[in-house]
């Protein structure tokens, strides 16, 4: 049974059409993978047959999609020029077929509780150098650290006293 290659954007069209039949139910295969023409596939077992087969080949992709429906399977080969059009227009075609059939996964009871404990003890690591960070930057800080400057000490008397006692001295 000899299959066919189909052409990339009828590829793409039909693996829409893949898509949109499977939605209520079933589920859609895809594969990517190297191909060297039938021949190198053929002697795949004797690796040095292989090799010389797919010497003169150009390297390509072989993209199969299918359901599990029988005789959906659609195959095409890519060429390595064409590979990252292809990829772009293929994501696209994921993108707006799967994301609404995707459904968000419920989280268990121990999932959550560990994700809280997770965020508190990052929460205490993290208030020490929050604390630290917004006192240097704060006015209060360079307020204090400006009083700590010029503040008096034991060696200069300050006041009434101080002055009279230099007067005096003149």
């Amino acid at each position: 049974m000899k299959r066919e290659f189909i052409d990339e954007m009828q590829f793409l069209s039909k693996f829409t059409e893949l898509f949109e039949a499977n939605r209520a139910k079933g589920t859609v295969y895809f594969q990517i993978k190297r191909y060297q023409g039938r021949l190198a596939s053929v002697r795949r077992r004797w690796p040095l047959r292989q090799a010389e087969a797919a010497k003169d080949e150009e390297p390509r992709c072989l993209v199969r999609a299918y359901s599990n429906v029988p005789k959906t399977v659609m195959t095409a080969v890519i060429l390595a020029k064409d590979l990252v059009k292809f990829q772009l227009a293929m994501g696209n075609v994921l993108r707006a077929n799967m994301m609404d059939g995707l459904k968000k996964r419920e989280k268990t009871k121990e999932e959550r509780q560990r994700e809280r404990a997770e965020r508190k003890r990052k929460a205490k690591q993290d208030a020490p150098e929050k604390a630290a960070k917004t006192e240097e930057g704060s006015p209060k800080a360079e307020a204090k650290a400006a009083a700590g400057k010029s503040s008096p000490s034991k060696a200069q008397p300050s006041g009434k006293a101080s002055a009279k006692k230099a007067a005096g001295k003149k």
